[in-house]
């Protein structure tokens, strides 16, 4: 939901008594699209900004584009998702939204697959490939806000975000889906906002737009056990094709959160018992649903002590490491790329402080 109707709730959520959240423990950084001569994050429209470049390419093609019924004609150009993100929340294409009615009737969510290099050449280096760090990462048009609206009630939480299942591809025939979590707790309303921090590998959680330019960061790695992975079918260093699947928010659509650790279980960790329903801002109309501005391919990080992605392992990520010290996933203060040695045990200790004392002011090439 773009345009004026996103306009009316940013302002409601600018005039209105912010109200605290307490974080849940997804809370993983979301990449800056631009930066500014500080390396750290800078608004599309600051005269210093460039292109981040930890990114090395952005999608190039669309696939296919299928959107559920009811996109306005501003909002269902599909090629406005390829190239550099913008930072620009009308620079988008919507995959519509779906009502009960629909979803009862077995009406299928919007989706679009886009295309990553030149799908006849296997050594295309804008094919998406398992690196060091993060793979790929995903703007939405989502923003920070917190209100009371007097018609839907009291609703709080942090980011106004409508948030999409995420699939990848080699052959553009069989995808495989990144295992989801969303434990937003019931539903919030067409104009609701959500606490993004419960929500793991879905598109759409981090700020883009009103001068935030950030985008949700996903990793192969966390595919790299599925079947259709082990059987070759679809190879983690040669994905072409990205499918973005919107989630209706009513909660008639399921995370897969059976395949994650539930962050309650410490010191004797489990994984969740059941998979969650998903609810974001629903029902939404016009530029409805997902609303996707970009998908860009990042470098490889090959130093885990860049906490914060700016290439250079250096004071803030020692700030941010000391602030989480001694902390495990789930516990107040927890941020999940302090947790550095592998294999990861969720828990911040001495282990990880050696990964950061061995890259202590080391720079990552991309940023040289």
């Amino acid at each position: 939901m773009a345009g004026g109707i996103k306009m009316i709730v940013f302002l409601t959520g600018c005039l209105s008594l912010t109200i605290t959240a307490i974080a849940g423990p997804y809370n993983e950084v979301g990449v800056n699209g631009y930066i500014g001569d500080d390396w750290q994050h800078a608004g599309p429209d600051d005269p210093d900004a460039i292109i981040n470049p930890i990114f090395c390419g952005w999608a190039a093609g669309v696939k296919s584009y299928a959107p559920a019924p009811g996109v306005g004609s501003d909002w269902d150009e599909p090629t406005a998702a390829l190239g550099p993100a913008a930072g620009d929340q009308l620079d988008i294409v919507s995959l519509g939204d779906l009502d009960q009615s629909q979803i009862d009737q077995g009406v299928q969510p919007g989706q679009i697959t886009l295309v990553f290099g030149d799908p006849c050449n296997p050594a295309d280096p804008n094919h998406i490939r398992d690196v060091a760090g993060y793979d790929f990462v995903i703007f939405e048009n989502g923003f920070t806000s917190s209100f009371t609206n007097p018609i839907y009630g009291f609703v709080s939480g942090e980011v106004f975000a409508e948030l999409g299942y995420v699939e990848v591809s080699t052959d553009g025939i069989n995808f495989v889906r990144f295992p989801s979590v969303s434990l937003t707790a019931g539903t919030v309303g067409p104009l609701g906002t959500i606490e993004i921090d419960d929500v793991f590998n879905l598109a759409g959680k981090h700020p883009n737009g009103y001068g935030k330019c950030t985008g949700t960061p996903f990793d192969l790695r966390e595919i790299a056990d599925e079947a259709i992975v082990q059987n070759g079918i679809v190879d983690i260093n040669n994905i072409i094709y990205v499918r973005i699947v919107d989630i209706p928010g009513s909660g008639n659509f399921n995370d897969s959160a059976r395949a994650h650790i539930n962050p309650g279980t410490w010191p004797n960790w489990a994984n969740y018992d059941v998979n969650h329903p998903v609810y974001e801002a629903w029902v939404t109309w016009d530029s409805a649903g997902l609303d996707l501005e970009a998908v860009g391919i990042l470098h490889p990080q090959e130093h885990p002590a860049d906490i914060n992605l700016d290439g250079i392992v250096d004071y803030y990520d020692l700030t941010a490491f000391v602030s989480a010290w001694l902390t495990h996933f789930g516990e107040e203060g927890w941020i999940d790329r302090c947790d550095m040695a592998e294999p990861k045990d969720l828990y911040i200790n001495f282990s990880d402080f050696a990964i950061l004392a061995n890259h202590w002011q080391k720079m990552e090439m991309w940023r040289n």
